[in-house]
């Protein structure tokens, strides 16, 4: 038995360092187009996103922030100079998507990297009704991205290429209980930009996966903000802007919980449901 056991972990182990330290470094997205220096930010106004926008101004780009509340915006505009250019847009909204990317472009502004970082949680109870969470989930963390694909690959095709990076998570590696909704949205947007990395990847066009583990924000419920190596909200968007410009089509910037959703894939369901 424990023969077996070591046989297995040794198995995971080769698996996942072959996905990262080779697959990482060798199977890669095209280079990221810096020719208008623009880019846009979903989720702007707090937490991975709020931070993004702070890093990529620093690096002298335009950053283009999406987010729902004006107020809070206005309060970035101000921080962070004319550099930022903020849109309120509901990104659970194709209507409103479609609007504000219209308004984008008549102010012609061509962004190039898109950081499709929006997202929601909510956790669901034994005996609650679901469907209509599962519909908003997917609203916000699935169509929200790729409303924002179609809206403007013809765009980043005439700029002359361009990138995609959508916020997934380690949750759709391995979902809990309670998270059936969150993990399924995020388990589709790895999916679909995997087939769409496949699709694009000889028309200078790339497709990022971004799989973090627990970050400090707003998004943290319950239980899970007792978990241990929560990462904060600013070092994590750092780490994923310099993997995005070193071509990386799939980023996870907590190696603790990438391992251990992995593992917790193989153990038994009674064991596996306790973490």
């Amino acid at each position: 038995m424990k023969k077996n056991l070591f046989f297995l972990v040794a198995l995971i182990a080769v698996a996942i360092t072959w996905k990262f330290l080779v697959m990482g470094y060798f199977d890669r997205i095209p280079p990221i187009n810096e020719t208008t220096k623009t880019c846009l930010i979903t989720g702007a106004s707090s937490g991975i996103g709020y931070n993004m926008a702070r890093e990529m101004i620093k690096r002298g780009w335009k950053v283009i922030g999406i987010a729902r509340k004006q107020d809070k915006l206005q309060e970035i505009a101000k921080e962070l100079g004319a550099n930022f250019i903020p849109y309120v847009c509901d990104v659970s909204d194709r209507e409103s998507v479609k609007r504000v990317s219209t308004q984008i472009k008549e102010q012609q502004l061509h962004p190039t990297l898109f950081f499709l970082n929006a997202g929601m949680a909510e956790l669901e109870e034994l005996y609650q009704p679901m469907l209509s969470i599962h519909q908003e989930t997917f609203d916000t963390n699935y169509f929200g991205v790729v409303a924002w694909v179609d809206g403007w690959l013809n765009d980043v095709k005439n700029t002359g290429g361009g990138t995609f990076v959508a916020t997934s998570s380690v949750s759709s590696l391995w979902a809990g209980p309670k998270a059936a909704s969150y993990g399924a949205s995020k388990a589709a947007i790895n999916a679909c930009f995997r087939a769409l990395h496949l699709q694009y990847r000889n028309e200078g066009i790339g497709f990022v996966i971004v799989l973090p583990g627990p970050v400090k924000t707003d998004m943290l419920k319950g239980s899970v903000k007792d978990l241990p190596f929560i990462h904060k909200p600013d070092a994590e968007a750092k780490y994923i802007i310099k993997k995005v410009f070193a071509r990386q089509k799939q980023i996870e910037p907590s190696w603790f919980y990438s391992w251990l959703t992995r593992t917790l894939n193989v153990l038994p369901d009674g064991l596996a449901s306790k973490f």
